[in-house]
């Protein structure tokens, strides 16, 4: 991950802190718990995921909305597929 990209996601955990931090809701439901006689500890789990822009055939970056299907069909991995497959949802693409 580059410099620019590492500060920018910083400023992104700084700025989902402080929204707790500065969030009344939470820091009264906080009390209330306290006032319970309970110590307690908020500690949030943020995934933060990327996703380059999709690539065309000559390499270069595919205009919005050019989908490459069967690309996409062989991104699906056995997992995906099987998890699909059990909540009955298929397509037949020639994998699996």
């Amino acid at each position: 991950m580059d410099e620019k990209l590492k500060r920018l996601v910083r400023e992104l955990g700084e700025a989902i802190n402080s929204s707790v931090n500065d969030s009344q809701a939470v820091n009264d439901a906080l009390d209330r718990i306290r006032e319970t006689g309970n110590e307690v500890f908020l500690v949030l789990e943020a995934t933060i995921a990327f996703k380059h822009p999709p690539i065309d055939a000559s390499g270069e970056p595919a205009e919005e909305g050019e989908v490459d299907v069967d690309e996409r069909l062989n991104e699906i991995s056995s997992e995906d597929r099987q998890f699909l497959k059990s909540l009955r949802i298929s397509f037949d693409d020639g994998g699996e």
